[in-house]
């Protein structure tokens, strides 16, 4: 399985994502080079929570790490 189909496995499915403005984002789409995260309350109350539902792109291989690594 390649890292597109892993991460496919899990849309929907929120992570730690250090590029979010809350440190939490929810994959929402894997696109040919890059994914799109929406950014999410975080379960300890970091960051910039005005900016929840906000949507951010990150390249594929931070998006892998994020969850598989």
């Amino acid at each position: 399985m390649n890292k597109i189909e892993e991460l496919k496995s899990v849309i929907g499915k929120s992570t730690s994502q250090n590029q979010s403005p809350t440190l939490h984002g929810k994959l929402l789409k894997v696109n040919k080079k890059t994914c799109t995260f929406e950014v999410v309350k975080s379960p300890y109350r970091s960051g910039d929570e005005n900016r929840i539902g906000e949507r951010y792109l990150v390249p594929i291989s931070w998006a892998w790490n994020a969850f598989f690594f």
